[in-house]
């Protein structure tokens, strides 16, 4: 009876462990939970026109390199201390850029040159530029708004970091490098289709 006993105590706690274990995956981290409270900061921005087009794609493009530090940090399956400390700083300097782009003299009605791309982006591959480049044309020709900007560079980012995770053991696969192949070609599309909608930046 004591043996009966000890294995359902055992079973117990094994089962007590693995919800423990599920509710803690499902729970999202601190860095998702803050980078998703600045992904609705710089929404709210556009939606008020207090971020133009080229605030929200160089706001959105910190947001991608945050994702694929992100990506890479958890790549082995282990975020060590010194990524962690990495990753709180850069989305504590993300935090501040979006307050100073909130309420510069720039709104959404304000037209700007294009900026030079981003050089820091060592996973972006020479296609990505090309798409970058794309974007900020339509952003300067006023054939993107400031939500179309935000969209198609929340694309992007996505593709740098499925790019840092495919990048993350010294090798990229057959399986992988198609599948980055396809998300490109649907961000192609998609920045073609919206420097040709009816939509256009004021």
């Amino acid at each position: 009876m004591k043996q009966f006993s000890n294995v359902l105590t055992g079973a117990a706690l094994a089962l007590a462990c693995a919800a423990s274990f599920a509710q803690q995956a499902a729970a999202p981290s601190v860095a998702d939970q803050r980078e998703a409270h600045q992904e609705q900061r710089i929404q709210q921005g556009i939606a008020n026109g207090s971020v133009s087009a080229r605030e929200a794609y160089r706001l959105e493009r910190q947001q991608g390199r945050i994702d694929a530090a992100e990506a890479a940090a958890k790549a082995d399956g282990n975020v060590s201390g010194a990524e962690r400390e990495r990753l709180n700083r850069m989305q504590n300097n993300a935090n501040a850029a979006i307050a100073q782009q909130k309420h510069d003299v720039n709104t959404a009605s304000t037209r700007m040159a294009p900026a030079a791309p981003p050089t820091s982006g060592a996973l972006v591959d020479r296609r990505e530029s090309a798409q970058d480049a794309r974007i900020r044309q339509g952003i300067a020709s006023g054939q993107i708004d400031a939500r179309e900007a935000e969209r198609l560079e929340r694309e992007q980012s996505r593709i740098s970091a499925a790019e840092a995770r495919a990048n993350a053991d010294g090798h990229v696969s057959g399986a992988e490098r198609t599948r980055l192949e396809r998300m490109q070609q649907r961000a192609s599309a998609d920045i073609h289709h919206q420097k040709h909608d009816r939509q256009h930046a004021q």
